[in-house]
């Protein structure tokens, strides 16, 4: 479960990448709702992380993918882009989210027969 943390605090840096305009390293799009959004769920995937919390992990997994596709719909059917992000975004959130779900899954044991 400290994997969790570690994903939480990487996600919580990538958002630097989208601070400066126009750098070279400006990598990532994000608008101030797309920053609200990413740092609360990488919150609560440190939260979860550090207190071995599966379901609080499972959450912030799971909220990770919505956002990828509701950015990804966003971006393919147009109209207003409200995280204000990009495919970079969309590729960010999916990495993380899905890591997130695997890390917070369930553990399922097999029977020894």
């Amino acid at each position: 479960m400290k994997l969790a943390v570690g994903f939480g605090v990487g996600l919580t840096l990538a958002t630097l990448l989208a601070i400066p305009q126009g750098l070279p390293w400006h990598m990532i799009g994000l608008g101030v709702p797309g920053y609200l959004v990413v740092l609360a769920l990488a919150a609560a995937a440190i939260t979860g992380g550090w207190h071995e919390r599966r379901s609080l992990v499972l959450i912030a997994g799971v909220g990770l993918l919505v956002a990828a596709v509701f950015q990804l719909l966003e971006l393919v059917i147009g109209g207003q882009n409200t995280l204000g992000g990009d495919l970079s975004t969309v590729s960010l959130l999916l990495g993380v989210g899905i890591g997130l779900v695997a890390i917070g899954a369930p553990k399922t044991t097999v029977p020894q027969s």
